[in-house]
C-alpha cells in the first residue's frame, strides 16, 4: 500500500442503530481495519428517517460518546466524528440541533440521501434552505439513484445550486453493478464529484479496502491533485467546518461531455 491517508466522510461503524455494526465489537472491529487502509479521520453516519424521535436520538448519541471512550483506550491512530445520512423529508430542519444532523455538529455541513426508488419533490428548494441556514448539503451516492440516471440535468442543477456530491467509493470499483460503475465513471471524468467515501457496512464486501480500491481505479483517468481532493482535503475541510468550494463541472472532456452525459451516453442506461 502507498502512502495516502484518507479521511472518510460516510460510513456505518456506530453500533446498534443501523444496518452497520451490530454491536461495539464489531464497531471497534470496524474502525480497526478503517485504521488498517490508512483512513485517519472517520465520521459515523447512521441512517436517519422521518421516524427519527427522540429516543432514537438519544441512542445515537449514548452509543457514539460510548464507542469514542472505548476508541480513546486503545492505541488507535483514526479520528471519529459523527453525524448522519439523512433521507430525505419535511422534518429534515427539526433537528439540526442535535449533534448527529451536521457533520462533526459543526452546523455546516449536512449529509443526505434520497429514496432509491422515486424521486422526491423539491430537492432544489430543500438545497436553498440549507444555503440560507448557512448549510453546505452533501448528496450521498448519486450515481446509485437508477431515477437519476435520465435526469442529469437535474443532477447538474443541484451542482451549481451549490450542493456538494458525495460518490461512493464501491460504485467506481463496480460493487453496485456494471450501471452503477459506467455512471459513476463518467460523472468523475467531468470532475462532477466533491467527495469519495466508503459508505463501509462491515469488514468484508462493502468495507475501507474500497478508498483504496477506488482511489487506484480513479488514478487511471485522472489527475493526482483532483484525486486526492476527494479523498482527503475535501472530506477534512468538511470535518473540520472548512469552506470547500467545488470547481465548476467540465462542459466538454471529449466523449465524457455533459452533452453526452445528459443525452447519448446515459441514455443507453435506460431500463
Amino acid at each position: 500500500m502507498n502512502n495516502i491517508v484518507f479521511a472518510d466522510l460516510h460510513s456505518h461503524f456506530l453500533f446498534g442503530v443501523d444496518d452497520g455494526a451490530r454491536n461495539l465489537k464489531k464497531s471497534l472491529r470496524m474502525i480497526e481495519h478503517a485504521q488498517e487502509n490508512n483512513i485517519r479521520y472517520m465520521v459515523a453516519t447512521p441512517h436517519v428517517s422521518e421516524v427519527m424521535n427522540d429516543e432514537f436520538s438519544q441512542l445515537i448519541i449514548d452509543n457514539f460518546r460510548q464507542l469514542q471512550e472505548e476508541v480513546l483506550k486503545r492505541d488507535f491512530s483514526v479520528k471519529i466524528f459523527l453525524a448522519s445520512e439523512i433521507l430525505f423529508n419535511e422534518d429534515v430542519f427539526k433537528w439540526l440541533d442535535s449533534p448527529w444532523s451536521t457533520i462533526n455538529a459543526n452546523k455546516k455541513y449536512l449529509l443526505f440521501e434520497l429514496p432509491f426508488f422515486t424521486l422526491p419533490q423539491k430537492i432544489d428548494e430543500f438545497i436553498f434552505q440549507c444555503k440560507m441556514k448557512g448549510i453546505t448539503p452533501i448528496l450521498a451516492h448519486p450515481e446509485r439513484y437508477f431515477y437519476m440516471h435520465n435526469k442529469m440535468g437535474e443532477l447538474l442543477n443541484w451542482h451549481s445550486q451549490g450542493c456538494l456530491m458525495q460518490m461512493d467509493a464501491g460504485s467506481i470499483v463496480g460493487q453496485f453493478g456494471k450501471k452503477v460503475l459506467n455512471v459513476s465513471k463518467k460523472l468523475a471524468q467531468m470532475e462532477f464529484y466533491n467527495i469519495v467515501a466508503s459508505d463501509a457496512h462491515d469488514v468484508i464486501g462493502r468495507n475501507y479496502q474500497t478508498m483504496y480500491d477506488a482511489y487506484d481505479k480513479l488514478l487511471e483517468s485522472l489527475d493526482d491533485n483532483y484525486v486526492n481532493k476527494l479523498v482527503w482535503y475535501n472530506p477534512k475541510k468538511i470535518i473540520d467546518g472548512e469552506k470547500v468550494t467545488p470547481d465548476p463541472v467540465k462542459p466538454e472532456s471529449g466523449k465524457f461531455s455533459i452533452k453526452n452525459v445528459v443525452g447519448k451516453v446515459l441514455g443507453k442506461n435506460k431500463g
